[in-house]
Protein backbone atom coordinates (compact mmCIF):
# COMPACT_ATOMS: atom_id res chain seq x y z
CA UNK A 1 0.00 0.00 0.00
CA UNK A 2 2.66 2.60 1.07
CA UNK A 3 4.40 1.56 -2.37
CA UNK A 4 1.33 2.60 -4.60
CA UNK A 5 0.92 5.59 -2.16
CA UNK A 6 4.13 7.43 -3.43
CA UNK A 7 4.45 8.98 -7.15
CA UNK A 8 8.42 9.05 -6.83
CA UNK A 9 10.29 5.81 -6.54
CA UNK A 10 12.82 7.78 -5.01
CA UNK A 11 10.49 8.73 -2.21
CA UNK A 12 9.74 4.85 -2.07
CA UNK A 13 12.97 3.92 -1.84
CA UNK A 14 13.69 6.16 1.28
CA UNK A 15 10.57 5.76 3.13
CA UNK A 16 10.87 1.49 3.13
CA UNK A 17 14.41 1.13 3.56
CA UNK A 18 13.38 3.13 6.68
CA UNK A 19 10.70 0.36 7.58
CA UNK A 20 12.82 -2.48 6.44
CA UNK A 21 15.06 -1.81 9.39
CA UNK A 22 12.44 -2.13 11.69
CA UNK A 23 13.11 -3.98 14.78
CA UNK A 24 10.66 -3.98 17.62
CA UNK A 25 11.96 -3.42 21.35
CA UNK A 26 11.36 -7.27 23.02
CA UNK A 27 10.31 -7.08 26.27
CA UNK A 28 12.04 -9.63 28.85
CA UNK A 29 9.59 -12.46 29.54
CA UNK A 30 8.53 -12.85 32.75
CA UNK A 31 5.47 -15.34 32.37
CA UNK A 32 4.12 -17.01 29.86
CA UNK A 33 1.72 -14.22 28.58
CA UNK A 34 5.34 -12.40 29.04
CA UNK A 35 7.03 -15.37 26.45
CA UNK A 36 4.06 -15.01 23.78
CA UNK A 37 4.14 -10.97 23.73
CA UNK A 38 8.03 -11.46 22.71
CA UNK A 39 6.97 -14.34 20.45
CA UNK A 40 4.40 -12.49 18.59
CA UNK A 41 6.45 -9.01 18.73
CA UNK A 42 9.44 -11.16 16.85
CA UNK A 43 7.20 -12.45 14.21
CA UNK A 44 5.36 -9.54 13.64
CA UNK A 45 8.98 -7.57 13.22
CA UNK A 46 10.05 -10.14 10.88
CA UNK A 47 6.78 -9.85 8.85
CA UNK A 48 6.96 -5.64 8.73
CA UNK A 49 10.67 -6.37 7.33
CA UNK A 50 10.04 -8.72 5.23
CA UNK A 51 7.09 -6.83 3.50
CA UNK A 52 9.01 -3.79 3.17
CA UNK A 53 12.01 -5.03 1.63
CA UNK A 54 9.72 -6.64 -0.94
CA UNK A 55 8.56 -3.42 -1.70
CA UNK A 56 11.67 -1.96 -1.26
CA UNK A 57 13.21 -4.37 -4.17
CA UNK A 58 9.85 -3.33 -6.54
CA UNK A 59 10.46 0.37 -5.94
CA UNK A 60 14.31 -0.32 -6.82
CA UNK A 61 13.03 -1.71 -10.66
CA UNK A 62 10.82 1.61 -10.85
CA UNK A 63 13.80 4.37 -9.84
CA UNK A 64 16.46 5.20 -12.20
CA UNK A 65 19.77 6.01 -10.83
CA UNK A 66 21.55 9.47 -11.53
CA UNK A 67 24.84 7.80 -12.05
CA UNK A 68 26.82 4.43 -11.64
CA UNK A 69 27.45 5.80 -8.23
CA UNK A 70 24.07 6.24 -7.13
CA UNK A 71 22.86 2.92 -8.39
CA UNK A 72 26.17 1.61 -6.98
CA UNK A 73 25.33 2.99 -3.44
CA UNK A 74 21.45 1.48 -3.89
CA UNK A 75 22.65 -1.67 -4.74
CA UNK A 76 24.85 -1.51 -1.04
CA UNK A 77 21.95 -0.51 0.67
CA UNK A 78 19.83 -2.92 -0.30
CA UNK A 79 22.39 -6.03 -0.45
CA UNK A 80 22.89 -5.08 3.26
CA UNK A 81 19.54 -4.39 4.56
CA UNK A 82 18.63 -7.95 2.37
CA UNK A 83 21.76 -9.78 3.84
CA UNK A 84 20.40 -8.98 7.34
CA UNK A 85 17.06 -10.89 6.78
CA UNK A 86 18.64 -13.37 4.82
CA UNK A 87 20.36 -14.15 7.99
CA UNK A 88 17.66 -13.93 10.53
CA UNK A 89 15.85 -15.97 8.44
CA UNK A 90 18.35 -18.59 8.20
CA UNK A 91 18.92 -18.24 11.97
CA UNK A 92 15.40 -18.80 12.64
CA UNK A 93 15.13 -22.42 10.16
CA UNK A 94 13.01 -20.54 7.71
CA UNK A 95 14.04 -22.35 4.68
CA UNK A 96 11.38 -20.84 2.24
CA UNK A 97 11.95 -17.36 3.04
CA UNK A 98 15.64 -17.87 3.32
CA UNK A 99 15.75 -19.20 -0.48
CA UNK A 100 13.17 -16.27 -1.01
CA UNK A 101 15.26 -13.35 -0.09
CA UNK A 102 18.05 -14.95 -1.69
CA UNK A 103 16.69 -14.91 -4.89
CA UNK A 104 15.22 -11.48 -3.95
CA UNK A 105 18.77 -10.32 -3.56
CA UNK A 106 20.39 -12.05 -6.45
CA UNK A 107 17.64 -10.53 -8.88
CA UNK A 108 18.28 -6.68 -7.12
CA UNK A 109 21.98 -7.21 -7.25
CA UNK A 110 21.90 -8.27 -11.30
CA UNK A 111 19.21 -5.45 -12.09
CA UNK A 112 20.77 -2.83 -10.83
CA UNK A 113 24.16 -3.77 -11.68
CA UNK A 114 22.63 -3.80 -14.85
CA UNK A 115 20.89 -0.66 -15.47
CA UNK A 116 24.54 1.20 -13.51
CA UNK A 117 26.93 -0.06 -15.90
CA UNK A 118 26.11 2.42 -18.40
CA UNK A 119 25.92 5.86 -16.55
CA UNK A 120 28.32 7.88 -16.07
CA UNK A 121 30.48 7.94 -12.64
CA UNK A 122 30.66 10.92 -10.51
CA UNK A 123 33.89 12.86 -10.27
CA UNK A 124 34.77 15.46 -7.87
CA UNK A 125 34.45 18.92 -9.21
CA UNK A 126 36.56 22.03 -7.81
CA UNK A 127 37.25 25.44 -8.53
CA UNK A 128 39.25 28.40 -6.51
CA UNK A 129 36.15 30.74 -6.21
CA UNK A 130 32.39 30.33 -7.29
CA UNK A 131 31.65 29.98 -10.29
CA UNK A 132 28.27 29.96 -12.84
CA UNK A 133 27.58 26.44 -13.78
CA UNK A 134 27.60 27.82 -17.62
CA UNK A 135 31.22 28.44 -17.14
CA UNK A 136 31.65 25.19 -15.12
CA UNK A 137 29.75 23.06 -17.73
CA UNK A 138 31.95 25.17 -20.46
CA UNK A 139 35.00 24.11 -18.54
CA UNK A 140 34.68 20.26 -17.33
CA UNK A 141 32.18 19.47 -20.29
CA UNK A 142 32.77 21.28 -23.17
CA UNK A 143 29.12 22.33 -23.48
CA UNK A 144 27.98 24.97 -21.34
CA UNK A 145 23.89 23.60 -21.99
CA UNK A 146 25.19 20.90 -19.84
CA UNK A 147 24.65 23.33 -16.83
CA UNK A 148 21.51 22.46 -15.62
CA UNK A 149 23.04 18.92 -14.81
CA UNK A 150 25.47 20.80 -12.63
CA UNK A 151 23.23 22.17 -11.03
CA UNK A 152 20.93 19.22 -9.93
CA UNK A 153 24.12 17.39 -8.67
CA UNK A 154 25.49 20.50 -6.53
CA UNK A 155 22.11 21.88 -5.40
CA UNK A 156 23.82 25.75 -5.18
CA UNK A 157 21.68 28.67 -3.83
CA UNK A 158 21.92 30.15 -7.30
CA UNK A 159 23.18 29.00 -10.16
CA UNK A 160 25.13 31.93 -10.54
CA UNK A 161 27.13 31.05 -7.58
CA UNK A 162 28.12 26.91 -7.91
CA UNK A 163 29.96 25.51 -4.49
CA UNK A 164 33.27 25.20 -5.04
CA UNK A 165 33.64 21.72 -4.70
CA UNK A 166 31.05 19.21 -5.12
CA UNK A 167 30.29 16.29 -7.23
CA UNK A 168 28.82 15.93 -10.51
CA UNK A 169 28.57 13.67 -13.43
CA UNK A 170 31.45 13.01 -15.15
CA UNK A 171 32.44 14.26 -18.67
CA UNK A 172 32.54 10.13 -19.96
CA UNK A 173 29.40 8.26 -20.08
CA UNK A 174 30.23 4.37 -20.66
Amino acid sequence: MLLAATSDPADAVHMLSELADFYPSTPTPVSAVGAAMTTMQSGCGDLFRRTSLVALCRASSSYQPSSFDDAAALRAKLTDLLDAEILIAGDQGEDASFEALRALRTAVVADLTRRGANLAELMDITTPTPMPATVIAQRVYRDSERADELVVQADPRHPAFMPVSFRALSAVFK
